[in-house]
């Protein structure tokens, strides 16, 4: 694990989304919580970027299929 930090703000949640954001790497569970800034360990901002990233993927997706 590196000792390299980040921080990061997630957007907050809606009416019946949790207030944090669940991210296990390597065994390690970490809760980030929505609408405040926070530092987090690399892996877990690896994590969360990878995450957006695959969503941003499959909104395009899904755009694209009902075009067809």
């Amino acid at each position: 694990m590196s000792d390299r930090k980040h921080t990061v703000t997630l957007p907050r949640a809606g009416g019946t989304e949790q207030q944090f954001v669940f991210v296990c790497v390597n065994g390690r569970a970490y809760q980030v919580p929505r609408g405040k800034s926070v530092e987090v360990p690399q892996e877990v901002f690896e994590a969360l970027e990878n995450a957006r990233i695959l969503r941003e993927q499959a909104q395009r997706a899904e755009q694209q299929l009902a075009v067809r």
